[in-house]
């Protein structure tokens, strides 16, 4: 069958899944909360059981095997043993099942269960599985749950939609008493056929849906995640990202220093900034930051107004909101004077504004949100902390709010009403400020930050929409590289030589004195060359500033001498002699390495030895555009030592720029053959004078 075919036979069977008329269960007595579940959140279609042992499971009379199912269901959600899941996958896929959710574990997941997620998908066929180790799939807005236990109780108005590799995470947020509108609740597992990419472009389809989280424990098709991503984006959906399971980079590739400085975290962050999606750090983040973009219009700009009944919150607050980029500018000369015809003469108009001893009084607090939120405003924020039931009056409090709400509304302004504790602001409360347009946060620090990611949602949904397809969409990876060769330096510099990098001239040596070093300018550099010597510096592998032929050769010497004593188990012969570059203006590191799943990654930062200390650097996916690269390497905090800063000779910015885009075409035109490349350092000249890779390091597929 055609690719694209393909592709869209599964897609159109995935949107079965999401929304049949008929399921079947297969398994045992596990299944009972599962089908109960389903027909307590109004399933309307068919459902059948599969048990060759019982008569019944929750009051549904069971069928032996599949084969005695009276008809064929679209969706099938297996919880049998390990060992009996291929067989049954096999049949399902025979009969024509629309697809399957597989909630079996003992696969990928565990060790040695790889051959049997290999035998599950090669049974599936053209049936796509979701899982396994899944816990389930719920679409509560068309009333469509098949999960294996209680994952929220929500009506048909749902906007968000939750995907997620892990199930706690599911039920955390779908059965938390927030006000979250969900939608879609689906949970991948192992992701052996249906990824996170394939879900987020189907529930895109749905035009009932405004904001979607996913949560990526390994992203497996960073190619089909950027095709669902550019969709998202041209829809104006915004898609929040958590990302968990951290590795150490620096143990897989130690040859390098773009490993440790830019672990597969900030890969993927990379990958987020990339698509336009806004990360976050954790689920109550998350939670409240949906809450914001599906329960206020768009924010736009930064400029917030702030007020509190609490001079605590203030402070306290405002730290919070201009730690995450929030623009609490004071009120212009008009409005505080405006604001202060209404103030008690001891409260000053302020942002934050304290607006406590007036709270009682309805009209007066409306005229002083109204003055205070007159001036060019992008979004209006609430802090205070409702009395628990039953505690004291809350009719203050809902005075205020409501308010509040009135007068961002009449200037059009998004708000956001913020309860500086998460538990204490009760469903009715919430009920009513989402009815006056009012998105409810809980917890002051996630409501802020909730607030500053809707921002950063528009920030990058501009950012985006300027992009054409091409800078958004990545390209298919699916290598895993399993053995690698590692060039020493001289053959790492050979080839960026081959392709327009500027290097050093130099002459491979041994350590009888039979080559001649006229031809090199001196003063020059000796190294020991070793695919294996990593950190030459480290191991008294190199000396600098060798200004006769005579020093060089003893250098060599020396060298050779000391490894025998330092590094004995590796075998060197060869010595690389080489020109120095004397006029250096500062120095880059520039790495290359393909991640599993996502692709290939440059990392630019301040380089030389200091490089892990300076740890200045800054992670984008390829292929990137030359604007792309520049912009990266101008945002380094420290560039501007590059740049002519107080008065220091301008580097050759250009040429740097010139020569990572080489090693960026370099990296893409090897294809699957490239794993790792690094330039460390990348030596900037004067403005006019270039650059020059000084180091190397390079490690190609066998």
């Amino acid at each position: 069958m055609n690719s694209n075919i393909a592709l869209e036979n599964r897609r159109a069977r995935l949107k079965r899944m999401l929304a049949p008329q008929s399921a079947v269960f297969i398994g045992g007595a596990s299944l009972i909360p599962a089908i109960e579940n389903c027909r307590a959140r109004g399933f309307q279609g068919r459902i059948y059981v599969v048990n060759p042992r019982r008569s019944d499971l929750a009051g549904i009379s069971c069928v032996p095997d599949i084969a005695s199912l009276p008809d064929v269901p679209e969706v099938a959600f297996i919880a049998v043993p390990k060992e009996n899941v291929v067989g049954v996958v096999g049949e399902l896929s025979a009969i024509g099942v629309a697809g399957a959710i597989c909630n079996s574990a003992g696969f990928s997941e565990m060790r040695g269960g790889e051959q049997s997620q290999r035998d599950l998908v090669a049974a599936a066929g053209e049936m796509p599985i979701i899982g396994p180790n899944c816990p389930g799939v719920a679409n509560f807005a068309d009333r469509s749950v098949f999960m294996m236990d209680h994952f929220g109780e929500h009506d048909q108005n749902g906007s968000v939609a939750l995907i997620s590799n892990g199930g706690s995470y599911l039920s955390d947020l779908g059965s938390s008493d927030r006000s979250l509108p969900v939608a879609y609740s689906v949970g991948l597992g192992n992701q052996a056929m249906i990824t996170a990419a394939d879900v987020l472009d189907v529930v895109l389809d749905d035009e009932r849906i405004r904001a979607v989280n996913i949560y990526f424990e390994s992203i497996r098709n960073s190619a089909a995640l950027s095709a669902a991503a550019l969709r998202a984006a041209r829809k104006g959906i915004p898609v929040i990202a958590i990302k968990g399971g951290r590795t150490t980079a620096g143990q897989r590739a130690t040859q390098s220093h773009t490993a440790s400085l830019a672990g597969d975290d900030t890969v993927a962050s990379a990958l987020f900034r990339r698509l336009g999606f806004v990360q976050v750090g954790t689920h109550t983040e998350a939670l409240e930051t949906l809450k914001m973009l599906v329960h206020a219009p768009k924010v736009k700009g930064r400029r917030t107004a702030y007020a509190t009944s609490s001079g605590t919150y203030a402070v306290l607050g405002s730290d919070i909101a201009e730690a995450n980029g929030l623009d609490l500018q004071p009120p212009s000369a008009g409005a505080a004077k405006e604001i202060e015809k209404h103030l008690p003469p001891y409260v000053h108009a302020a942002n934050p504004l304290d607006i406590v001893s007036s709270a009682e009084d309805e009209k007066r607090t409306l005229d002083i949100y109204r003055a205070f939120l007159s001036d060019d405003l992008d979004v209006a924020v609430n802090i205070m902390c409702y009395p628990p039931e039953g505690g004291w009056d809350p009719t203050t409090w809902d005075i205020n709010t409501t308010v509040f709400a009135q007068a961002a509304r009449e200037r059009g302004l998004p708000a956001a009403f913020v309860n500086t504790m998460p538990e204490m602001l009760s469903r009715s409360v919430r009920e009513r400020m989402i009815a006056n347009g009012l998105a409810p946060l809980q917890g002051l620090e996630d409501g802020l930050r909730a607030v500053s990611n809707a921002i950063r949602s528009s920030e990058l949904a501009e950012i985006v929409a300027r992009k054409s397809d091409e800078e958004i969409l990545l390209p298919l990876n699916s290598v895993n590289v399993t053995s690698s060769i590692a060039l020493d330096e001289a053959s790492a510099k050979a080839e960026l030589a081959n392709v327009g990098i500027p290097v050093p001239r130099s002459v491979v040596v041994k350590t009888s004195q039979s080559t001649s070093l006229e031809g090199l300018v001196f003063p020059v550099v000796v190294k020991a060359l070793s695919a294996d010597l990593s950190h030459k510096s480290e191991l008294g592998a190199v000396v600098l500033r060798l200004g006769t032929p005579e020093e060089a050769w003893q250098a060599v010497r020396s060298i050779a001498a000391r490894l025998k004593e330092s590094a004995e188990k590796i075998a060197v012969s060869d010595y690389l002699v080489e020109e120095m570059v004397k006029d250096g203006v500062g120095e880059l590191l520039v790495g290359i390495r393909r991640i599993d799943g996502i692709g290939l990654a440059l990392t630019i930062g301040m380089g030389g030895t200091e490089a892990e200390l300076l740890r200045d650097t800054a992670t984008v996916l390829l292929p990137a555009s030359r604007a792309t690269i520049a912009e990266t390497l101008r945002g380094l905090r420290l560039f501007q030592l590059i740049d002519g800063w107080r008065g220091r000779t301008k580097g050759d910015v250009e040429a740097a720029v010139d020569t990572i885009q080489k090693f960026a075409q370099f990296a893409i035109s090897n294809g699957d053959c490239f794993v790792e490349a690094e330039i460390n350092p990348l030596i900037v000249r004067p403005l006019g004078q270039g650059a020059v890779a000084v180091d190397a390091v390079m490690r190609l597929a066998r």
